[in-house]
């Protein structure tokens, strides 16, 4: 008889193909935005398939920095703040002029 029980915690694959350092950057950024850790913004930052927020913003990170861009900005997680706060803002801009 099969069980239909899951192990706890649930991680998914994704978490385990991505960086401790993009981890890190994703947390640094739920913090400094004030986002929650729920799904609220996986439709928006990540490809829909993600399990959190923080999945998402790992998933927007990769899409819009590679390695030698983060590695070459002198202070990160401001960086990328700023970043995230106008790639939200765009994205609210878009939503917010799209005809009926």
């Amino acid at each position: 008889m099969k069980s239909n029980i899951l192990e706890f915690p649930i991680q998914s694959p994704y978490q385990r193909k991505v960086s401790g350092r993009l981890q890190a950057l994703a947390s640094g950024l739920m913090f400094h935005c004030y986002i929650q850790p729920d799904r609220s913004l996986v439709a928006v930052l990540g490809e829909g398939d993600e399990h959190s927020n923080q999945e998402a913003i790992v998933t927007w990170l990769v899409k819009h920095f590679d390695d030698e861009a983060i590695s070459s900005m002198s202070s990160p997680l401001d960086e990328l703040t700023r970043a995230l706060y106008r790639f939200l803002n765009d994205q609210l801009d878009y939503q917010e002029y799209v005809p009926c």
